[in-house]
């Protein structure tokens, strides 16, 4: 009975073996095809909406992928170029650079033909050297990350950008689930969320991540559009910080910056 449970795991250690390198092969297809794209809007050649369309379909795809095929980090480098077209990306000289070092980045992980771990890929993530926009925001020589849970849309589109302007390193979620996971793995310094999640609501994430030790005293701001009430305050944790949307929003989240010492 050894013998056969043993013989079962060497066939599907060689099957799952096979399916990464198959990924690997098609992960290289498409950063080729990516470096082509960049190529054609370095030099003016096409159309400059059909390549970001084509490049940003590729990263999707190895977003996708990447984990089921034992590339976590792959996927993680991926998800953070997603970030970046939606929160800095612009078509000229220096967001094509930046764009290339996260491929770079991606292509430095395929050859190694090995999953990174999530502190490496945590460090390469906070702390990519964009040309377009540096990361200005630092602690103890770290550049300061931000992790944004709200609904894709232009509303997140634009506190993302704001965000980035302000020189964090933006991440993005999709549901509380996929930030708890991110949250674990690549342990932010801030979390934004909205209050209304449809899983969860905000107060219910922040109560999740002030459980961790790891995260428990990182600074969670919860964006809503209705007053709290004093008895759900009280329940709320104390690294919890409530900012109205509206005409206020900035200058609000200016003020919070500057109560944490990271804006001037």
């Amino acid at each position: 009975m050894n013998d056969i449970v043993t013989d079962q795991d060497a066939d599907l250690a060689m099957i799952l073996a096979d399916m990464a390198a198959e990924f690997l092969e098609g992960c290289e297809d498409r950063l080729e095809e990516i470096d082509s794209a960049l190529h054609r809007l370095r030099s003016n050649k096409g159309s400059s909406e059909n390549e970001v369309m084509e490049i940003k379909r590729h990263i999707h795809s190895l977003k996708g992928m990447g984990t089921t095929f034992g590339f976590s980090s792959i996927s993680l480098i991926a998800h953070a170029l997603e970030d970046y077209f939606e929160s800095l990306f612009t078509v000229d000289e220096n967001g094509i650079h930046d764009v290339q070092h996260f491929v770079d980045r991606i292509r430095e992980v395929s050859d190694s033909r090995v999953n990174w771990p999530d502190k490496t890929v945590s460090l390469i993530i906070h702390d990519m050297p964009l040309r377009a926009k540096p990361r200005t925001v630092r602690r103890d020589g770290k550049a300061l990350s931000i992790l944004v849970l709200m609904p894709k849309g232009l509303q997140r589109k634009i506190v993302a950008s704001e965000l980035a302007q302000f020189g964090f390193s933006v991440l993005t979620a999709e549901s509380s689930i996929d930030a708890i996971e991110k949250a674990l793995r690549l342990q932010p310094d801030l979390f934004l969320s909205s209050m209304v999640l449809g899983d969860l609501t905000g107060i219910e994430l922040a109560g999740i991540f002030h459980a961790v030790n790891a995260l428990s005293e990182n600074p969670f701001l919860l964006v809503t559009a209705t007053d709290i009430n004093g008895k759900v305050r009280q329940k709320m944790p104390p690294n919890v910080t409530v900012i109205r949307k509206g005409t206020g929003f900035s200058k609000d989240l200016m003020a919070f910056f500057k109560a944490h010492k990271l804006a001037a």
